[in-house]
């Protein structure tokens, strides 16, 4: 199956994550480790009935283009993607595994400029284990000459929850760029 703008969002998907504390960022300690969980994707879908949930994969997490440019303005709009996009959950994914995720997001939400007593999206660090979702979905890169193997490729779907539709999708190719998966892209997106 291959993911597309209009296309139904698979069921069964799972990715591993371990929690962030929107709340409690400031203080969290990026280096302090915790036990993984199991991110149920349906079940993330029923419990954010009628809005939007948008997914952002990065090839690499703590790469110079995925921090600075990819992930990093996504997470200066957190309540801008609340209001005007009806974005209930933000996941922010890769094929790293989920100690790194949740160390990176850390450090990411520590430097990111959000108030935290707004009305701001989830924010999930996940990791898609050996990039088996973007792989099964056509959405992986092969980094294999670089020394890194599969990787989730560099794109950004939004799932309309009530219908599990995928409203928007954008792939770029390669690593270096970031248009169609960028926050830019997705501020202008109609949705």
């Amino acid at each position: 199956m291959t993911l597309s703008s209009g296309s139904s969002f698979p069921t069964g998907v799972e990715l591993t994550y371990i929690p962030i504390d929107l709340a409690t960022i400031k203080q969290a300690n990026a280096l302090g480790c915790a036990k993984p969980f199991t991110l149920k994707v349906d079940r993330l879908i029923e419990q954010n009935a009628d809005s939007n949930i948008l997914f952002v994969s990065v090839p690499v997490a703590f790469a110079p283009t995925c921090t600075e440019g990819h992930s990093q303005p996504f997470l200066a709009h957190l309540e801008k993607l609340k209001k005007e996009k009806d974005i209930s959950v933000l996941i922010i994914l890769s094929a790293n595994d989920p100690f790194v995720m949740n160390a990176w997001g850390k450090l990411l939400l520590q430097n990111a400029d959000f108030n935290p007593d707004s009305e701001l999206p989830k924010v999930i660090f996940a990791s898609d284990p050996n990039a088996e979702f973007s792989v099964a979905n056509g959405m992986a890169l092969d980094l294999t000459n670089e020394g890194l193997g599969i990787r989730t490729g560099r794109y950004a779907f939004v799932v309309r929850t009530g219908t599990r539709s995928v409203v928007y999708y954008g792939m770029d190719p390669g690593h270096d760029d970031v248009v169609a998966s960028s926050y830019e892209t997705i501020e202008t997106a109609q949705f």
